[in-house]
């Protein structure tokens, strides 16, 4: 039940039409960043790889492109029937199995796929060559392995990405007003953005750097990343279970 569901979810629109988003904001970055010339400089890849990050939208929508498709995702099967046959023809443990793991897989490779795409774009067609600009973080694994330190960007959009996926799904099952579930995700980029510490900020997680802010240790933003990967399934648990009791 668990491949098929993950089958199910990975040939869906939502997918296509996030991973599509991602990859365009990427590209957006890069126009932003050359004033409309894709080609317009002669950084090397990594460079422009990491530049295009810095300037696209994506590193303020993501948490809100990932979560969008899943907010409503688990109502809709709820109304539908579809979640009531699921658990008929297996058992409510296993589709609450498959349907974490099935977003949990989509959502970490709806940022991960985009972004490593992006990453070979630049490699292959925008130019290649070693790092020259100073980076900050890491800067002689940037220097001698370039394509695995973009990659170390893309794997950690990806974890985040299932993550907050997770947590959509959660929401999608306590949150009765679908306009107020879809208005949560960005409520909480906001606060981040405004109250919490510069560390904490939605915005700022995208970026591997952050795992190592010495005011949080090594453990702090993983910890948080298990916190609310916890939190989005145990609501998905709890408002299942409130479900099958209607």
């Amino acid at each position: 039940m668990v491949t098929k569901e993950i089958k199910r979810a990975l040939r869906s629109r939502a997918f296509a039409l996030t991973m599509a988003f991602g990859f365009f904001m990427m590209v957006e970055g890069r126009l932003d960043q050359t004033n409309g010339n894709i080609f317009g400089d002669s950084q090397p890849y990594l460079s422009k790889f990491l530049n295009s990050l810095r300037f696209t939208p994506l590193t303020i929508l993501w948490p809100i492109t990932v979560m969008f498709p899943f907010v409503l995702s688990y109502r809709k099967e709820r109304d539908s029937g579809f979640g009531r046959l699921m658990v008929l023809k297996a058992s409510r443990g296993q589709y609450r199995t498959a349907k974490i793991a099935a977003v949990a897989c989509s959502g970490f490779l709806s940022l991960f796929l985009p972004m490593t795409g992006w990453l070979l774009f630049c490699k292959f067609i925008l130019g290649s060559g070693k790092v020259v600009n100073p980076i900050r973080f890491m800067p002689e694994f940037a220097e001698s392995f370039p394509f695995l330190y973009g990659m170390m960007y893309a794997v950690n959009a990806g974890v985040l990405g299932a993550v907050f996926a997770v947590w959509g799904l959660g929401l999608s099952a306590v949150v009765r007003n679908r306009y107020l579930a879809l208005l949560i995700p960005v409520c909480y980029c906001v606060f981040t953005g405004v109250a919490a510490p510069r560390a904490w900020e939605a915005f700022k997680l995208i970026d591997p750097a952050v795992y190592y802010n010495p005011a949080l240790g090594c453990l702090g933003i993983p910890l948080y990343e298990l916190a609310v990967f916890t939190v989005g399934c145990l609501l998905f648990i709890g408002g299942d279970c409130h479900a099958g009791k209607a």
